[in-house]
């Protein structure tokens, strides 16, 4: 799974790899982005793209428990049969702009936190879809990242990843009408892909700052 990441990217950058794209809303940098946090974005809509920020996270009313629960993965695997997620895939597709993204592996049954990039800090996109929802009588646009089984490589600290993409795989992936995407799912920036272990500040969303991705000893 995917449940903490960063985006430290300016905005200025994302607006010149999508030169005709629309910026409507663009949140400040984050080393410890959390579920239901404002995430930077970038979808298709009417054949306009645009750069905004959603809310992290799908709801559903879940009638066994009579509570509202709240997804923020779907699996790449069965994205195309769930109820929650189809229309959203087949639809609204959309690319979550990312630095990295931290991972938790159970070493002597303590789960000691990883941050996994391209390094140093490299731009990458997650696979997303989003939808609009009602939150507090409002329309809003919230957002939901994709995973897909870990590559032989980073599944030594997890079996999920998300679904990563270069730039120009995350063009086709918006524009995509056929789910090709599907077929081959291996970005080529895969290879690049590298982790190191980091403190256990960033347990707790409130600690945002550089010190949660610096490498530690263990």
């Amino acid at each position: 799974m995917c449940g903490r990441f960063v985006n430290i990217e300016k905005k200025e950058k994302i607006l010149k790899l999508f030169p005709s794209s629309s910026i409507l809303n663009y949140s400040k940098k984050s080393y410890n982005i959390s579920p239901s946090n404002l995430i930077n974005v970038i979808y298709k809509k009417n054949n306009n793209i645009y750069i905004d920020n959603l809310f992290w996270s799908f709801s559903y009313f879940n009638k066994q428990t009579n509570i509202t629960q709240f997804v923020i993965n779907s699996r790449i695997e069965t994205i195309e049969s769930k109820y929650l997620f189809k229309d959203s895939f087949i639809r609204r597709k959309c690319l979550i702009i990312s630095n990295g993204y931290f991972e938790w592996k159970k070493i002597d049954n303590i789960k000691q936190p990883y941050f996994i990039s391209i390094p140093k800090n490299e731009l990458m996109f997650f696979g997303g879809i989003w939808r609009q929802e009602i939150k507090h009588n409002i329309k809003t646009n919230v957002v939901c990242i994709i995973t897909k089984e870990a590559n032989k490589n980073l599944s030594e600290i997890h079996s999920r990843m998300p679904l990563i993409m270069s730039h120009n795989e995350g063009l086709e992936f918006i524009n995509d009408n056929d789910n090709k995407f599907l077929e081959n799912n291996k970005s080529v920036v895969e290879d690049d892909i590298d982790y190191f272990p980091v403190s256990k500040i960033v347990n707790n969303p409130k600690n945002n700052d550089e010190n949660c991705i610096k490498e530690i000893n263990l």
